[in-house]
């Protein structure tokens, strides 16, 4: 059974070097995403950007982070703040004090997009692709 014999700095050097090539990789792909479905709604591409990492891709919370937070899940309807259709948007625009961060720098029509893909993801609307 061959053994290795490189110096202990090498075998660092090249796991850490492994390391940066991956997340190279994976971040160049995760860039790519708009480039490998360009279908995605404007909606979507703002949930995955914006709102995913608490609510998780079909909005149920279901994260590492926010697992079991019964308020991260949104396809229920116990909801702590902005349970209707018409105040959601608020919600978007001025979050939630220590709990959901606001997002002014939306514009109204990327809010409403945000909208419409929460009602695609509740089941209360049909999907509409992009383009």
């Amino acid at each position: 059974m061959a053994t290795d014999h490189r110096p202990a700095h090498v075998t660092g050097s090249l796991l850490v070097a492994s390391t940066v090539a991956l997340v190279t990789a994976l971040s160049l792909a995760l860039a790519g995403c708009d480039t490998l479905f360009p279908k995605r709604s404007e909606g979507e591409k703002l949930w995955r950007d914006r709102c995913a990492q608490c609510h998780g891709i079909a909005g149920n919370g279901n994260t590492p982070q926010y697992m079991g937070n019964y308020a991260a899940d949104l396809t229920d309807d116990s909801w702590s703040h902005g349970g209707e259709p018409g105040s959601w948007a608020v919600v978007i625009r001025q979050g939630v004090f220590g709990s959901m961060p606001a997002n002014p720098d939306l514009s109204r029509q990327q809010v409403q997009a945000l909208v419409d893909y929460l009602r695609v993801l509740r089941g209360e609307k049909t999907r509409q692709p992009a383009g």
